[in-house]
């Protein structure tokens, strides 16, 4: 199983600070360090921005960049397929765009998605029963 892994829970699970860590934490922790996490290739991009819109220091910025471009990640490219399966989960889900990725993605693979955001939760399970959600807010 490759679950795939909302950037919110990343970042929120590598930062003591944040409110939701700990729930982050045990999340993230619960997949084995030795399986990957499917992600879309902006992942990387949403995880550098959020850290960095917060002021975080550039070498915890590298670091975290090479984790993500590491062997744990699995990350998909933005193709068509995706684009319109995300296009067809934010239109029938109303999420929003990164939002309807990670669902689209987590729908095309069969895999579950590892989230901490409520509306991705109540929306999916409203619009697409089968998804398997795990962790809310």
């Amino acid at each position: 199983m490759s679950p795939v892994l909302d950037a919110s829970v990343f970042i929120a699970a590598i930062s003591p600070t944040e409110r939701h860590h700990h729930q982050a934490r045990r999340l993230f922790d619960s997949h084995p360090d030795t399986e990957q996490f499917l992600v879309p290739e902006l992942f990387r991009v949403e995880v550098i921005a959020g850290l960095s819109r917060r002021g975080e220091p550039a070498d915890l910025l590298d670091t975290v960049d090479a984790v993500i471009r590491g062997p744990r990640f699995h990350a998909r490219p933005l193709d068509g397929e995706l684009l319109e399966r995300a296009v067809h989960v934010a239109r029938v889900a109303r999420l929003r765009a990164y939002d309807a990725v990670y669902v689209a993605l987590a729908l095309m693979w069969n895999e579950p998605i590892l989230t901490l955001d409520g509306e991705v939760v109540e929306r999916t399970g409203a619009s697409f029963g089968d998804l398997r959600v795990f962790g809310s807010a």
